[in-house]
């Protein structure tokens, strides 16, 4: 994946996060793509380098994996209560694909008892 289509694709998914996280209250206003920590990982399945971009951004964790086969995979963290089930915390918001058809959606935890 060269350069310019990483950003391409980073970009779009980090969009879509942040339309994401301010649906359920969360502004990542600081999520650009120039402010990322880039490292290389190797994909398990296809034993290519996959790149991987990090970022602190409002008090919270955000990372996301670039495949050379053009998918992704992010997750940004959101730790707040889920809006419509009481019994339940948003842990973190996931975002997953071949951009531009992304899906996003929160992994949820029960609350104790």
């Amino acid at each position: 994946m060269s350069s310019e289509s990483a950003r391409a694709a980073g970009e779009a998914v980090l969009d879509r996060l942040r339309a994401e996280a301010a649906h359920y209250g969360v502004e990542l206003p600081d999520l650009v793509w120039e402010s990322a920590h880039f490292d290389r990982q190797r994909d398990p399945l296809s034993g290519l380098d996959a790149l991987l971009a990090r970022w602190q951004c409002a008090g919270r964790s955000v990372q996301l994996v670039l495949r050379p086969d053009g998918h992704v995979y992010g997750e940004c963290d959101l730790l707040i209560d889920h809006p419509a089930r009481p019994g339940f915390w948003m842990d973190t918001l996931a975002v997953w694909g071949l951009p531009p058809a992304l899906r996003c959606e929160p992994n949820l935890i029960a609350k104790p008892d």
